[in-house]
């Protein structure tokens, strides 16, 4: 399952940031969306772009091309 496929409300694990280029991976990590950690979305804007998720006490908005490519696991 990828972060875009979640439903508001829902939480999950990061299972793998593989994907994403190195630069792009390196500054949502500095951000603090680090594998391992519990992340919960919160909405979708309304034309679908960008998303809003929530992980310890940092709240961010990533583009859905980012979050397709952010794997989870539910918890």
């Amino acid at each position: 399952m990828y972060l875009n496929e979640l439903k508001p409300g829902q939480a999950v694990r990061i299972v793998s940031m593989g994907s994403l280029e190195g630069p792009v991976r390196r500054r949502l990590m500095a951000m603090g969306l680090l594998p391992h950690s519990e992340v919960r979305f919160l909405r979708q804007a309304p034309l679908g772009d960008p998303l809003q998720i929530t992980t310890g006490n940092i709240t961010l908005s990533i583009q859905k091309q980012l979050a397709m490519q952010i794997e989870v696991v539910a918890v």
